[in-house]
């Protein structure tokens, strides 16, 4: 049999920027490595973004997305191409699939299984059908199929799930596949998480290999919306072997990963494999929609049965697989591209940033200097040029010092700026700081101390240096970065409209052990985008201190709170898994046996009380980046009442 070729899009799409997307779709079905493709898949809901919240409620977001359809279905109409988008349908919106051949919407496929965990919240926008569907709808003049079919092409028959399908204990391809389904479809929009790309391969390698077929995984990619970043890495898997896998977390516009294919081979596994389950339960029946060229459109019937338990051993050589980046590697890929993305969609000039000679400030300096080397390796080093952006001005920094600060804190920061060749500047605020306590100080009648006015007076400090950075930040048409970490926002350890300022929160989705040990790793060789700095050597060479108390005092984050790993572990073991105080505590005692039992104690009850008492901070945190397995964004993440017992 002569083999078929499909091709795998991922695609950086931006919610409601339908010319946008339509343009990338077109380039990507038009590219020389799609053009002899017999089917292209895209990724979930490309033509109106995944992300585009409430507005999908709005009847001209449907229309849009039908009108882009429409010009795509004359595009290339001797291949197949699959899209997807939202439709409206008998009172409900569906998040659907459409296939276009022959210059035609062959049929629509509604997704199955809504994401409504963790970072997704598609139960609010979309429905899902409750079995197989099959009925025909009208829009405009065409009736179209509209549910789930198995589609026939000349070589091969092909059928979809949409992304949580997939991801789901029963999935739909397990009916497909009895059908005689030699191809399994699934377009994502699959968000990114440290070591998440793992579990993805598992999942389809051993669907392929239950099932005997070839499985199609593609996905967005970037930061599409602001707080969610997708991280492409589009794959074929065929009887349990990851045979071909593309680029993650790429800059350009799309990318794309064919493989050229013979169903016979996954044919020969199946007849050696599948046998028909006993017993036999009751039958449906799907649709086939031929996709041949000259041929007519015909129905064919065949049943569908609950899947055997029966496993293929048979492997594909020649496996392909993308280069394996590091949890470190990861995340730096992953904000850089949060950092692009947002630059360009936001249409802003750079970033400012309050250089502060600590851990988080220094992160996100390292992370948009990288951001600018990646972004001009992928992209060509006219990227900026192309955006209107003078690249010299990206990154702007400023050192704001008060006689809290010590000498260490301010080279720290001043070295790493000459190191990474940006824009640096240093003020002493002491002045303004003073100005601003004695003005209150006359409004209150009495003298501030250290000893009866400590968080006033160390808060005073932060808030001060609020509107300089934002005004500097203004001037340079930039946006600003805001530093605060997870550990911060789960404790509260922040000033409200001081340090928690910014435009956008980059690392407030990882904690700040996790940030240290990021630190470490790259002074330790292992960072394939980030070399080792002298800066990041005295950084770490200094306990992390927000400076904000007289020097004397020896101010340090762990004095003030816990440990960070303890705080960590607490965070995660409360916050994340649910854990009851005594659980936590016993486990605490496990992996810290070195710390006294009641001080471990003290520290859950202390976390616990920070915890309840800082929501309305991290309800007025800027936008961040969702980076681990879960994170503390009230808006995608985690949501926790403002007011409550805990409270």
């Amino acid at each position: 049999m002569t083999k078929s070729k499909i091709a795998a899009v991922s695609l950086n799409t931006t919610p409601l920027d339908f010319l946008g997307n339509f343009e990338s779709i077109v380039s990507a079905i038009q590219n020389k490595e799609s053009e002899d493709a017999d089917l292209i898949l895209f990724p979930e809901l490309c033509i109106s973004g995944y992300g585009c919240e409430d507005a999908f409620y709005r009847p001209s977001l449907w229309e849009k997305s039908i009108d882009v359809v429409n010009k795509l279905k004359t595009i290339s109409p001797k291949q197949v191409v699959v899209v997807g988008l939202p439709i409206f349908v008998d009172s409900f919106l569906y998040n659907c699939m459409a296939v276009l051949y022959d210059g035609k919407i062959q049929a629509l496929v509604p997704k199955f299984n809504l994401a409504n965990t963790g970072v997704h919240y598609e139960r609010r926008w979309f429905h899902s059908p409750q079995s197989f569907t099959n009925k025909r709808i009208t829009i405009g003049d065409a009736e179209i199929p509209f549910g789930h079919f198995l589609f026939s092409m000349k070589n091969f028959t092909f059928a979809i799930e949409i992304c949580e399908d997939s991801w789901s204990t029963l999935k739909p391809s397990m009916f497909y596949n009895l059908s005689g389904v030699d191809v399994i479809l699934s377009p994502g929009a699959s968000h990114f998480a440290m070591g998440k790309q793992n579990t993805r391969r598992q999942i389809f390698k051993e669907t392929s290999r239950n099932q005997n077929n070839l499985q199609v995984f593609t996905n967005l990619c970037g930061n599409e919306s602001g707080r969610i970043i997708f991280e492409g890495g589009a794959f074929f898997s065929s009887c349990g072997s990851l045979l071909k896998e593309g680029p993650r977390l790429h800059f350009t516009p799309f990318a794309i990963t064919s493989i050229s294919f013979d169903p016979n081979e996954t044919r020969a596994s199946k007849a050696r494999n599948l046998r028909e389950p006993s017993p036999n339960p009751n039958g449906d029946e799907f649709t086939t929609i031929s996709l041949k060229p000259k041929g007519q459109h015909v129905k064919e019937s065949r049943e569908f049965f609950q899947i055997v338990d029966k496993r293929g051993e048979e492997k594909l050589a020649n496996t392909v697989s993308a280069e394996s980046l590091s949890h470190f590697e990861e995340f730096t890929k992953a904000v850089c591209l949060g950092l692009f993305d947002y630059l360009r969609k936001s249409k802003t000039k750079g970033y400012t940033l309050s250089l502060s000679g600590g851990a988080d400030s220094a992160t996100c300096a390292l992370l948009v200097s990288t951001m600018v080397t990646i972004a001009k390796e992928e992209n060509g080093e006219s990227v900026f040029t192309k955006l209107g952006l003078m690249e010299k001005n990206l990154l702007v920094t400023l050192y704001q010092k008060t006689k809290n600060n010590s000498p260490i804190t301010e080279e720290i920061a001043k070295t790493l700026s000459e190191e990474l060749g940006c824009e640096y500047h240093s003020i002493s605020i002491d002045e303004i700081v003073s100005s601003s306590v004695s003005i209150i100080e006359s409004v209150k009648g009495t003298k501030l101390t250290w000893k009866e006015h400590d968080l006033a007076l160390q808060n005073i400090q932060a808030r001060v240096r609020s509107p300089l950075i934002w005004l500097l930040a203004n001037l340079n048409g930039h946006l600003l970065l805001s530093t605060g970490n997870r550990s911060e926002a789960a404790v509260g350890y922040t000033t409200m409209d001081g340090d928690s300022s910014g435009s956008i929160a980059p690392l407030a989705g990882v904690s700040k052990e996790f940030l240290l040990d990021w630190l470490d790793d790259i002074q330790k060789g292992n960072n394939r985008y980030i070399t080792p700095k002298h800066s990041i050597q005295m950084l770490r060479n200094t306990k992390p201190t927000a400076e904000l108390k007289p020097l004397a005092e020896h101010q340090e984050d762990e004095k003030d709170l816990m440990p960070y790993p303890i705080l960590n572990s607490i965070e995660r073991k409360l916050v994340y898994l649910g854990m009851d105080e005594f659980n936590v505590l016993e486990e605490l005692k496990r992996e810290f046996p070195w710390e006294p039992q009641d001080k471990l104690f003290s520290f859950v009850q202390k976390f616990k009380k920070l915890f309840g008492i800082s929501q309305w901070k991290r309800e007025r945190l800027p936008p961040s980046f969702h980076l681990d397995e879960y994170g503390l964004d009230p808006k995608s993440s985690y949501r926790y009442p403002i007011l409550s017992n805990e409270t």
